[in-house]
């Protein structure tokens, strides 16, 4: 027998997870689906974790629009989620008169009146290491920067707490039409919905040309980054950005929420599932970012690694209803600035859902989604009283990012839990930090096994095919033996 929802959601990234937390503010049954064993496995992932003022899009685009409709969500988002953007300001650089002729377009249009362009002297005083070619800067002091797990997982936790189900290792092979209702298949089960909304990234146009839509072939474009040690903190208090050009807003450098420094993205051509980093993409990096900061530190990189773009030819979300089955929602070509207007197109789903006879009647109460607390930030007061609370929180697991055994059992204990190493890594840091796991997974693993009471043999990195382990060495090495 199947089982039946409201709405269904395909894709657990970050627009996939905020619509799933506003859907969860109303009177529904809502199931997401997702292929992978966590969420924001895809193209969410890796991306600069910006919250982009949006100076810069293009008026009268589907982009600009529900860009600037998401900003508004943000205190909602803090309230309802505990979950703060770092509000750290922006510079976009000026070399030479036609980057200044930008920037005074950008003034122009901005929506900020407190965003103006800065001398060299004026940029400098802001950013120190800023370079000596600099003609003027144009600044915003309302860019902020987030992690994207944790902007993702705020979403799904929020929408768990909240009703939501989450179902993983579920890819979806298609629909079909029964009636009213669509029929939703996986390898696993089989599922019934009233209205499904595809969130499914990369996959989202393969999904809708497959349902019978006509969309236009995605584009994947990868984009390479390098990630600084802590010791870099203060090397850039604000995200520096180069004038955009005709294809991508160019190579950035950036400060993280957690003290690193960012420096990326470049923009090449791929395959959607090449998320591989090249010497030649590294060095075009090393050099878009050299060329804002000229004493970039790469001797303290810790970290290189790759993300996808959905583009479609016209650098444009499309967001559309599907003319084969009635309740079906598309979202595709959802690129740069995806993460920021996530509440904004979830906002929009559901004023489609609406137009297509969906009832929204809002719960009487909403739970409010309460952060886990980091020891890492906190003081040695609240140390101390959260090891009196609970001596978990006095053994250090990971000793780069002070990572705690009390952390690792709520990353495993909450919904929707970890089930992975990398997924224990993006929600508590533990193996992020600068050693980048050589000192936690010696141990690691093993408390993670007495924790989950599993064997050696089931744990994972990443996905399903991702076993860090065999089996123990002895019993291994005994059993080839034998057989021979």
């Amino acid at each position: 027998m199947k089982k039946t929802y409201d709405v269904i959601i395909v894709g657990g990234g970050v627009v996939g997870c905020a619509i799933a937390w506003f859907l969860s503010h109303f009177d529904l049954k809502t199931l997401l689906l997702e292929r992978e064993l966590d969420v924001c496995c895809g193209v969410s992932k890796a991306n600069t974790g910006i919250i982009h003022s949006g100076s810069y899009l293009t008026p009268g685009t589907v982009k600009g629009k529900l860009h600037q409709g998401a900003l508004s969500w943000f205190p909602k988002i803090e309230k309802e989620l505990d979950f703060h953007p770092s509000v750290t300001g922006a510079l976009t650089v000026a070399f030479n008169q036609d980057d200044l002729n930008y920037l005074k377009s950008l003034k122009k249009i901005g929506r900020y009146d407190d965003a103006d362009i800065l001398s060299p002297q004026e940029s400098r005083i802001l950013e120190p290491n800023l370079s000596d070619r600099t003609v003027a800067t144009y600044y915003d002091p309302h860019a902020a920067v987030v992690s994207p797990f944790r902007l993702t997982l705020a979403f799904a936790e929020g929408a768990a707490l909240n009703g939501v189900e989450f179902h993983f290792d579920s890819s979806v092979e298609g629909f079909d039409l029964q009636g009213k209702k669509i029929i939703v298949h996986t390898p696993n089960e089989n599922y019934e919905a009233s209205y499904v909304v595809n969130a499914a990234g990369l996959s989202s146009v393969k999904m809708a040309q497959k349902s019978g839509d006509q969309v236009p072939d995605l584009s994947a474009f990868k984009g390479e980054y390098f990630l600084l040690d802590k010791e870099s903190q203060g090397l850039v208090k604000k995200i520096l950005y180069p004038v955009p050009n005709s294809v991508s807003k160019g190579i950035l450098v950036s400060p993280t929420p957690e003290g690193n420094i960012l420096a990326g993205p470049n923009f090449e051509s791929s395959c959607v599932d090449d998320t591989s980093t090249t010497p030649q993409g590294l060095n075009e990096v090393r050099a878009g970012a050299q060329k804002l900061v000229p004493r970039f530190p790469f001797n303290q990189t810790i970290q290189i690694f790759a993300g996808i773009r959905p583009t479609l030819p016209e650098r444009d979300f499309l967001i559309f209803v599907s003319k084969k089955h009635p309740g079906l929602i598309h979202l595709c070509g959802i690129e740069s600035p995806g993460l920021t207007a996530s509440p904004g197109i979830a906002e929009y789903v559901g004023e489609l859902l609406i137009q297509q006879g969906l009832s929204l009647k809002e719960k009487d109460q909403i739970i409010f989604r309460k952060a886990f607390p980091v020891f890492h930030d906190c003081d040695w007061e609240k140390r101390e009283e959260l090891i009196a609370q609970d001596p978990d929180w006095g053994q250090i697991v990971c000793r780069c990012e002070e990572v705690t055994l009390a952390e690792v059992k709520y990353a495993l204990n909450m919904n929707p839990p970890a089930r992975t190493m990398d997924g224990l890594k993006r929600r508590i840091r533990v193996t992020a930090g600068r050693c980048q796991g050589s000192f936690c997974q010696m141990h690691l693993p093993s408390i993670v096994m007495n924790l989950l009471n599993i064997g050696i043999q089931d744990l994972l990195k990443s996905d399903k095919n991702s076993n860090l382990f065999v089996g123990e060495t002895k019993k291994v090495v005994n059993a080839h033996a034998t057989s021979h």
